[in-house]
């Protein structure tokens, strides 16, 4: 609904490149240049610097972009006040999670979701924890569920669900004995993983920290 043109250069402008403008709006790259130039042409004035193959910003420009994410913010704020009033819930969801949620937990949880809203399109970005944080605050996705502790003060942060490490041994190891003294116990023991996931890597080392 809103103007085709200042979608286009709010996207070449949060992503700083027009090849992953075109990628991420499934356009070419000459019509998304296309679409800039006649924004450009409407104000009058250049919005993007060009130099060594890369754009910044012109003060007109960053202010184009910071209006046009306020646009867009209340754009959606009508449309969903709008559905909410008719019991029409319908659009797009981006949502991002790291690779273990998606893996395991979103499937049951998406499942039921598209079930009680079948008209909502769910599009799903899997990277580590943070970079799903940064995609969260640059406004790439809507929605980021992450394994480990988020510190980013400009984001809303709930918890959603928790889970559990579980240490499993062969009955008789030294290790099988109450947890308060397994992570002592444990003091001598090798600790080998597949890969170091970073956010079980925390959370591991948090809780061993933790039981000194």
């Amino acid at each position: 609904m809103a103007d085709r043109r200042l979608q286009v250069f709010h996207t070449v402008a949060r992503l700083l490149s027009f090849t992953k403008a075109a990628d991420s709006l499934h356009m070419t790259q000459p019509a998304v240049t296309f679409q800039v130039r006649q924004l450009e042409e409407y104000f009058n004035t250049r919005l993007f610097d060009r130099t060594h193959n890369r754009i910044s910003l012109t003060e007109a420009g960053k202010q184009v972009y910071g209006y046009s994410g306020k646009i867009f913010e209340q754009y959606r704020e009508m449309e969903n006040s709008v559905r909410e009033l008719t019991g029409e819930i319908s659009g797009i969801l981006s949502l991002g999670a790291s690779s273990t949620i998606a893996e395991y937990m979103l499937p049951a949880l998406l499942g039921d979701f598209k079930h009680q809203f079948p008209d909502v399109t769910i599009r799903l970005k899997v990277a580590n924890s943070d970079g799903i944080v940064h995609m969260v605050e640059n406004n790439v996705i809507d929605l980021g569920v992450v394994e480990s502790p988020v510190s980013n003060k400009n984001l809303s942060v709930e918890l959603c669900r928790t889970d559990e490490l579980v240490l499993i041994v062969p009955p008789g190891h030294h290790l099988e004995r109450p947890a308060a003294s397994m992570v002592q116990s444990s003091r001598a023991s090798p600790l080998s993983a597949a890969r170091r996931v970073p956010a079980r890597w925390t959370l591991s080392s948090a809780i061993c920290r933790r039981s000194g």
